[in-house]
């Protein structure tokens, strides 16, 4: 599993995010998914913005302005360091095709040419762009929810917990619809790092620095307090995985003390990659976990 995961680095370093997002396209078609092609790419998210302040929407054939459908925003992974929007395999297959849902997936700047503050206040401008502006392409800026996996986990939760980010779009957490976690690692960071070996210890120092008041102002947990209003989480990790598992549950357990809504959900016989790359396949778990939080939101 380790010669796995070094590989599919090496992938992404040696033959660009893009060039990978497109091989496991395939594999995702050919495994029974339902793989499709972006409505709308490109989208500039930050007007006059860096070449990757950009998102991609994927639509339904009979979505129209003023429809109010469900949104949801993907934040791709990649250790803040490389990643790319198009690696959604068969996620908006799941969402728009599925459930008549406007699916979103954005790129954020990458370390090293940015820090995590600038990666979160991306992902909060690609979420104040939908606020204003997907109502044009059939969706209903009162029912965003926002999805990452691994470090776009993080970036994700980050957003959804630390108001300072939306704030600067004069929204806050309380405004996302929904909040679905896929397999992150990184929202108690200075435990983390203390428990970490000596690769992921190595790169968590590299992105985030050995200084644990840095470590804190990069965790979500930091940023969770009674009195405040957060979205509803559903934070889902690779049962075989103790790192995302212990995660998850500081979270939902500083979430849930603070009076707001958080479901933990372990995947048996995954790992972190599966997790994201098998979403939208038949009976997989992970997918159908994220429909039923999804449909009970549409319940309340």
């Amino acid at each position: 599993m380790r010669v796995l995961k070094r590989l599919l680095l090496v992938a992404c370093l040696v033959v660009g995010d893009r060039a990978t997002a497109v091989m496991t396209a395939r594999v995702a078609m050919a495994q029974g998914a339902r793989v499709m092609s972006a409505t709308h790419a490109d989208l500039p998210y930050v007007a006059d913005g860096h070449a990757r302040q950009k998102l991609d929407l994927y639509s339904p054939e009979a979505a129209a302005s003023g429809d109010r459908r469900e949104v949801v925003l993907f934040v791709h992974g990649g250790a803040w360091r490389f990643g790319d929007k198009t690696g959604v395999q068969g996620k908006p297959g799941v969402f728009a095709t599925g459930r008549g849902a406007i699916f979103a997936s954005a790129n954020y700047r990458l370390h090293p040419e940015v820090d995590f503050r600038e990666q979160a206040a991306d992902v909060a401008a690609a979420v104040a762009w939908l606020h204003t502006r997907v109502t044009e392409y059939g969706g209903d800026p009162a029912r965003i929810t926002v999805m990452g996996h691994s470090a776009g986990a993080h970036l994700a939760a980050l957003v959804a917990t630390d108001a300072t980010y939306l704030a600067a779009h004069d929204l806050e957490p309380a405004d996302l619809a929904g909040v679905v976690l896929l397999d992150g690692a990184g929202y108690d960071l200075p435990r983390n790092y203390a428990d970490a070996r000596f690769f992921a210890r190595q790169m968590y120092a590299t992105v985030f620095g050995t200084d644990e008041d840095g470590q804190r102002a990069a965790s979500p947990v930091t940023h969770v307090a009674t009195g405040r209003a957060y979205p509803d989480f559903l934070i889902i990790h690779a049962e075989p995985r103790e790192v995302s598992g212990t995660q998850a549950d500081l979270l939902a357990d500083a979430l849930r003390s603070a009076g707001g809504r958080a479901e933990v959900v372990a995947i048996p016989d995954a790992t972190h990659a599966s997790v994201n790359r098998n979403f939208g396949l038949k009976d997989d778990p992970t997918t159908g976990a994220v429909v039923e939080f999804l449909n009970g939101r549409d319940d309340r």
